[in-house]
């Protein structure tokens, strides 16, 4: 197969932005066959996939895809209500917090009598293609691998003449010296760090680094009253130090637009993030950013881990399955739309396609790589599956922290009412 010229690849891209009017890019009308895609995106992303699905029409003049994106927070308010109107698209994007959950519901497809048929799957990775599969089948497949991440802002940083502690050892001890260290020397209403007290993520982080999970392998809350007490605590004291924004400037970051973060909207100089981001997040910045680790505990146990950056799935009401699936085939492993995709979305599970992509690289995909690199060194194991129901729960950490932020519960007394409604959608669910 022709590779894609760098001249291919920047017309197309010119064009995908220009279809980008996007999330409601269309299809041409004369294609005889016509598939729904949707995902959560940023510019960058939405650039690039709207020039991948054009090469695939333009391999497939048959095929035509119309296409629909949203930030974060939108996508799956928008996802569940396509599902209640049993109208989801035929290919979607999915997050392992979520995929057992849709799977479980009946929402998604098998991919399993796909493969080695519509998926030619001989050269991709078998930890992420293991990583989509429930109860032995295979729900999704990984678009990237990727793990969450600190990013700072280097620039200022090297302007503070101000190093990193080492970032395979340093703790929360660490992490908190630092920002008294820096604070100081920052304008008035630039802070150390965003307070993510209400990311589940670093909540995540948090608690396997003492040795527990966010849920038990039967689906149960794997943390404890105390874990909860004691990562917000931390988040809170921050706050009250002046060192993370105050919650009225922090709540501008709710709907996960990278344009929103603290760190892009020049508020804080360090924030949280996953790895895959980093190029979405330099292309909003002038000044150049980098990724760290996440602060350890005692004991320094390590809480991150390499998961997939996030899943190209199949809606199980799909009515042309086997295009839907050489569609996500073709998104996974063309070593062409490699080219397009390159490593935005994770670092490509296909040995074939991150060989092809490799040398192309550039300097900011090479910060990220390098990121991976080093955190190969201090991960632990892929968490157990997310039960049904934790989705409203992650929904749920945000107001439930907002309330500790704004100072309208104690820590305690906001902790403990997050954990027993945490407690009873997973009795419902």
């Amino acid at each position: 197969m022709k590779a894609l010229s760098r001249r291919d690849f920047g017309r197309l891209v010119a064009a995908g932005a220009a279809a980008s009017a996007l999330a409601g890019g269309a299809g041409p009308a004369f294609a005889e066959t016509r598939l729904r895609y949707i995902w959560w995106g940023n510019p960058d992303r939405d650039k690039r996939t709207n020039a991948t699905v054009d090469l695939y029409h333009k391999k497939h003049p048959d095929i035509s895809v119309d296409r629909e994106s949203y930030a974060w927070a939108d996508y799956w308010p928008k996802l569940a209500t396509q599902a209640a109107g049993r109208n989801l698209p035929d290919v979607i994007q999915m997050d392992y917090r979520y995929i057992f959950e849709w799977a479980r519901r009946g929402q998604l497809a098998d991919l399993t009598p796909m493969v080695g048929k519509e998926l030619k799957l001989d050269h991709f990775d078998k930890n992420q293609l293991e990583s989509g599969k429930i109860g032995g089948k295979l729900y999704g497949l990984s678009m990237g691998g990727n793990s969450v991440a600190l990013v700072y802002n280097k620039t200022q940083y090297q302007k503070l003449k101000i190093g990193l502690p080492d970032p395979l050892a340093w703790t929360f001890d660490d992490f908190i010296k630092l920002a008294k260290d820096v604070q100081p020397h920052l304008p008035d209403g630039v802070h150390f760090t965003a307070n993510k007290g209400d990311n589940e993520s670093w909540l995540e982080m948090f608690v396997r680094q003492r040795g527990k999970e966010l849920y038990t392998k039967d689906g149960q809350l794997g943390f404890e009253l105390d874990d909860l007490v004691a990562f917000w605590t931390i988040m809170t004291q921050m706050q009250k130090d002046g060192l993370t924004p105050p919650p009225d400037v922090q709540a501008q970051d709710t709907t996960g637009a990278l344009e929103k973060t603290m760190l892009v909207l020049g508020k804080a100089i360090t924030d949280f993030t996953n790895s895959n981001q980093l190029v979405a997040i330099q292309k909003l910045m002038k000044d150049q950013v980098d990724l760290t680790t996440l602060p350890n505990q005692e004991g320094n146990r390590p809480g991150q881990y390499m998961k997939p950056s996030m899943f190209i799935s199949q809606s199980a009401s799909s009515s042309q399955p086997e295009e839907a699936a050489k569609f996500l085939n073709f998104m996974v492993t063309d070593v062409d739309a490699g080219d397009i995709l390159q490593i935005e979305r994770g670092v490509p599970a296909d040995s074939e396609v991150l060989k092809h992509v490799e040398p192309s690289l550039t300097e900011v995909e090479q910060r990220m790589t390098r990121y991976l690199t080093l955190l190969a060194k201090h991960v632990g194991p892929l968490p157990p599956p997310p039960p049904k129901g934790a989705g409203e729960i992650q929904q749920l950490l945000y107001p439930a922290y907002q309330k500790v932020s704004f100072g309208r519960l104690s820590v305690e007394d906001g902790a403990r009412d997050f954990m027993q409604r945490a407690k009873d959608i997973l009795k419902r669910a």
